[in-house]
């Protein structure tokens, strides 16, 4: 264990909060990895035995902000609630923690929206995630008869095609001042109805 008396895990965690707080007030351009280091009292070389590089902390940070949005929509997928409105839920809320974000934490967004668009392997993990779950309430929706098609990886696909400016990392920031979930509501309950005729 390290002479700060925490250990390995602890350390990390405690650097991923002090970054947060770095970048909030900084910047993510601004923060170093040696003020962090110095604030929790360890050597650089300790610090990088963690995160090798700024990219690897500012990645780290995204990926816990990620598993928490996968966690909080599987909780949603996972209610006893009709499937059709899940859908419609699930959609509400992945566009809402995204809009949440830019707007309390826009520096870390931006770093968020970086590592989109660079499609690090963290990203298309957390992708795979919210296809297997959209594909688990549409085959929800089909047992239920709520919905009536052949290819329910097709109607994943369609869904998340035609709400994809609700939820794509740029596009969310483009519209942030925007109130625009019942305009989301109304695409996706019209793309449901469409799939019951």
């Amino acid at each position: 264990m390290p002479k700060t008396g925490l250990s390995s895990e602890e350390i990390k965690e405690k650097a991923l909060q002090i970054a947060e707080e770095k970048i909030r007030a900084y910047s993510f351009e601004k923060f170093r990895l040696t003020d962090i280091a110095k604030e929790l009292k360890i050597s650089q070389a300790a610090l990088y035995n963690h995160f090798p590089d700024k990219a690897a902390l500012l990645d780290a940070i995204s990926e816990r902000w990620l598993a928490h949005m996968d966690n909080t929509l599987e909780h949603i997928a996972n209610k006893e609630v009709p499937p059709r409105q899940l859908i419609v839920k699930w959609f509400l809320t992945y566009h809402q923690l995204k809009k949440e974000k830019v707007l309390k934490d826009p520096e870390l967004y931006k770093s968020f929206n970086m590592a989109a668009e660079l499609l690090k392997p963290f990203i298309i993990d957390h992708l795979d995630n919210l296809n297997r779950q959209l594909l688990m309430l549409v085959q929800k929706a089909i047992i239920a008869q709520e919905i009536h098609v052949k290819s329910p990886e097709n109607v994943v696909q369609l869904l998340l095609e035609s709400t994809i400016s609700f939820h794509h990392p740029r596009m969310v920031l483009d519209h942030k001042d925007e109130n625009r979930e019942g305009l989301l509501k109304q695409v996706v309950e019209t793309m449901l109805e469409g799939f019951h005729e």
